[in-house]
């Protein structure tokens, strides 16, 4: 019998494909995104990893804990560990998107933003998938789908890169984010 995992993966090939292949990474690979899009979809990634940090402190309060010494080898524990794990990984990513827009000169364009109908769409997947009326494996399964889609993302626009570019002709996405978020690390 299959996993979870694979089941989900392989249920829907194509719009898979489409998401984690999509035109944006390309152009954001070879340095043809201009540079407006560029910096809204980066204000825009940053309110979802805002959006995301409270989804994980949301699972996280959901987690029934024993109050027993072998409570570190349960379920629940394990699924903290990876919450705990992935708002460090939260932390550590909007202090990149954030230093590197202040370093660009982009600050002001990045922060002061609001969601746009992309990003609240994540908001409202994270807020429903872990509302106390839904199952928890709702959130981990939206949890895992969504890093799932992320990683391939982003490791899709790693290939695209032209790699024999010198350091100063790379872009800001292909200094930073795309070998950030393509890297063994995110995996």
């Amino acid at each position: 019998m299959p996993s979870l995992t694979s089941s989900l993966i392989h249920s829907l090939p194509l719009p898979l494909l489409t998401a984690t292949q999509h035109p944006f990474l390309t152009a954001a690979a070879q340095s043809t995104l201009p540079l407006p899009s560029l910096i809204a979809w980066l204000a825009q990634d940053r309110l979802y990893l805002l959006a995301y940090v409270n989804f994980l402190g949301t699972i996280l309060s959901r987690l029934p804990f024993s109050g027993g010494a072998d409570r570190e080898q349960s379920l629940e524990w394990r699924v903290a560990e990876l919450c705990i794990e992935a708002l460090e990984m939260a932390k550590r990513e909007l202090r990149l998107i954030e230093e590197t827009a202040r370093a660009e000169g982009w600050e002001g364009d990045v922060v002061d933003v609001r969601a746009g109908k992309e990003t609240r769409a994540y908001q409202d997947l994270f807020v429903g998938a872990a509302a106390p009326n839904r199952p928890l494996i709702v959130a981990l399964v939206a949890l895992w789908g969504t890093e799932e889609c992320y990683l391939r993302s982003w490791k899709y626009a790693a290939t695209k890169m032209d790699l024999s570019l010198k350091a100063k002709d790379k872009d800001v996405m292909q200094r930073v984010f795309i070998p950030n978020w393509s890297s063994g690390e995110f995996e």
